[in-house]
């Protein structure tokens, strides 16, 4: 009875220590877990911040592209107005105006090194919102796309459209005083040019072409302001 006593009792002991280690070891991974999640928080709002940062400095790139990928746009209206009227303008000067274009291509490249960062680091899981990963991850391919739409308006414009032009205008001086150009013996025949066929055709494509990258334009920058969006509720 008696060593059955002692038993009993340094079983229990055993329990107790062994009841112990297990509470500790508990205790040990909760405060390691805390710790994680300390860590990993910062670290989340860190990415946040870099990512915020960058789709604002994007979106203040996108607007600058889609201003003047508008007044493009404008201009190709114009030309194509008067291609419509031409019989009734004699005023090269109006004609002119609406050739000249600023370029015939804008296209949209934002900065992406915070997200490729978050995305190589897999920080980009710390973020808590599917719907902002998932914009996130289609972002760079959203853009990527439009740039087929650009590249069409940059390609008809150079071949053949310009061909055309310098068929009656020179157009590499189209920016210049081309009026009182008395420079050789060439005739800018801006009258001629409005009412040739293909100048039409080839303003209403890169009408058509210049619109179809707007509507691109339009499409990224509501993925843009929808991010920064959600950014700003994964911060608070």
């Amino acid at each position: 009875m008696l060593t059955e006593n002692k038993f009993s009792k340094y079983l229990i002991y055993a329990i107790g220590e062994i009841i112990l280690v297990v509470i500790g070891i508990l205790i040990a991974i909760q405060l390691n877990e805390w710790r994680n999640d300390s860590i990993n928080t910062k670290q989340k709002q860190k990415v946040l911040l870099a990512l915020k940062a960058e789709f604002e400095a994007n979106l203040t790139r996108l607007d600058t592209v889609y201003y003047y990928q508008e007044q493009s746009l404008k201009k190709f209206r114009e030309s194509k107005d008067l291609i419509d009227s031409i019989d009734y303008i004699k005023d090269n000067t109006v004609l002119k105006t609406s050739l000249n274009h600023g370029g015939y291509g804008y296209s949209y490249n934002p900065i992406n090194g915070a997200l490729r960062s978050a995305v190589s680091s897999g920080d980009i899981h710390l973020i808590k919102n599917e719907r902002l990963i998932e914009l996130l991850f289609s972002w760079e391919d959203l853009v990527l796309d439009s740039y087929e739409e650009i590249e069409s308006v940059r390609d008809f414009a150079k071949d053949p459209y310009l061909r055309l032009l310098d068929n009656y205008l020179k157009a590499g001086e189209l920016n210049k005083n081309i009026l009182n150009d008395n420079r050789g013996n060439f005739t800018y025949d801006f009258y001629g040019l409005f009412k040739d066929p293909l100048f039409a055709i080839y303003t209403g494509r890169l009408l058509s072409y210049s619109y179809n990258y707007i509507q691109e334009l339009k499409g990224i920058r509501i993925n843009n302001l929808e991010i920064l969006e959600l950014i700003d509720e994964e911060l608070k």
